[in-house]
């Protein structure tokens, strides 16, 4: 009786759970129900968990999760690559010799800053929370990316614990590494953990798109449907039925000729035949199939699409869906999309990661770094804009059509200048 009861807590627990039945053909089928993880709170009981580190998750392993959907999803993947590459951008500036030699090799794996600053970016837009390792040596710091999904907060949230595989950690507990968080040392190692903040989280924090997790689970649906579809997809447009006789061997052979001509690439709408035993008084009966999911798929595809830039507070037009009709040949709706970007999500990041590393750079190695900023490269620049005619001179213009063709008289001249004074010597001659 207590297996019984061990067996259906067990059950009830799982997120994915499948309820055999057979049919009266001996046919074993299942209906399985998929569901996602929800995060509502942390535990607030710390004296009931049995470890020293906090569960991120019901079931510890939501960053794993998270890690899983990103690879999964096409829109919500490519919105986390634009943010992270608008936040880098083409990498640091600063008029500090010293610095600018520091933040070219920052580990003994030879990184650049930008190398550990993009990683740190990607793992705050995906996770909602980054983790930056320091090593303190004589004369300076070494700076060496975490992986947030392998990170997890003890309860005096003075260390954080580093596991390479939290679904077995109590297994291999050897493979657990506990590092102070900063200003804290240990064994010359340091933690830097940021964190975005949400409401009644006080460990961890979430990503901006986690009210969107049905969406971009949906979005991942759809792709797996479509190619699902087009491998197996059994869509007559019509099925006709005529009376007759079939015996065993005939039925099978009909049903392997029904499936190869009616599921695969080009063999979708074709008119499906089927021959019933007995004596029916109907003839042949005609049966029009009208197949509205592809429509419905394209609309729920939308709305998932939109759902998702929405949560991750991104542009559509970054994203690559741009308005009907407001497109020019400028990229004006880009720009004005980029610029949105930067102040409500990009600048804002930046800071709240770099700021933390400034601060370790002065305080460790005493290296001013008040001016060290990123270096943002909007998608779109203005050079469709300007005219050359109005910037380049007659000469520039001409080496940049053909820079074999020779210099001419009052070539250095813009063509707007020599224009006007070719009418000057004009009226002058008059």
């Amino acid at each position: 009786m207590q297996h019984q009861k061990r067996t259906s807590q067990k059950q009830k627990k799982s997120k994915v759970q499948k309820s055999p039945i057979t049919s009266s053909f001996n046919t074993k089928y299942a209906f399985v129900n998929l569901s996602t993880p929800q995060v509502n709170t942390e535990v607030k009981d710390l004296d009931r968990l049995r470890d020293d580190w906090i569960p991120f998750g019901a079931d510890n392993l939501f960053p794993q999760y998270l890690a899983e959907l990103k690879r999964q999803s096409s829109t919500h993947r490519s919105v986390l690559a634009q943010k992270t590459t608008f936040t880098t951008g083409g990498g640091f500036l600063t008029d500090n010799e010293q610095l600018t030699d520091f933040i070219s090799d920052v580990n003994a794996n030879g990184e650049s800053l930008k190398d550990c600053f993009k990683k740190l970016a990607d793992d705050y837009f995906t996770y909602g929370n980054a983790y930056l390792e320091g090593v303190i040596y004589d004369g300076g710091v070494n700076f060496y990316h975490k992986d947030a999904s392998t990170a997890r907060l003890s309860k005096n949230k003075k260390h954080v614990y580093f596991h390479p595989d939290w679904a077995n950690q109590r297994k291999f507990k050897e493979k657990t590494q506990r590092i102070p968080i900063y200003p804290n040392v240990a064994n010359s190692r340091f933690i830097i953990h940021y964190k975005d903040y949400e409401s009644t989280f006080s460990f961890y924090g979430l990503p901006d798109y986690v009210a969107a997790l049905e969406h971009i689970a949906i979005d991942f649906e759809i792709g797996k449907f479509n190619h699902t579809a087009f491998k197996n997809g059994f869509s007559p447009s019509a099925i006709v039925t005529v009376n007759g006789d079939f015996g065993e061997a005939e039925a099978e052979k009909f049903v392997e000729t029904a499936k190869d001509t009616l599921t695969g690439s080009g063999n979708n709408s074709k008119i499906l035949f089927l021959v019933k035993n007995g004596d029916d008084s109907r003839g042949t009966d005609v049966q029009i199939i009208n197949n509205k999911e592809d429509g419905d798929f394209l609309d729920l595809q939308k709305l998932t699409d939109q759902n998702i830039i929405t949560a991750h507070r991104w542009q559509p037009a970054l994203s690559g869906i741009v308005s009907s009709g407001k497109m020019n040949n400028t990229g004006s709706e880009i720009r004005i999309a980029y610029d949105l970007a930067m102040s409500t999500v990009i600048r804002d990041t930046t800071n709240i990661l770099l700021d933390p590393i400034k601060r370790v750079i002065a305080n460790e190695i005493g290296i001013d770094t008040e001016d060290l900023t990123v270096a943002y490269e909007p998608p779109i620049s203005f050079l469709s804009d300007i005219d050359p005619k109005q910037v380049l001179t007659i000469n520039e213009q001409r080496a940049m059509l053909n820079k074999d063709l020779p210099d001419i008289e009052d070539g250095e001249l813009l063509l707007s200048d020599r224009q006007t004074i070719r009418v000057e010597r004009q009226n002058t001659e008059v």
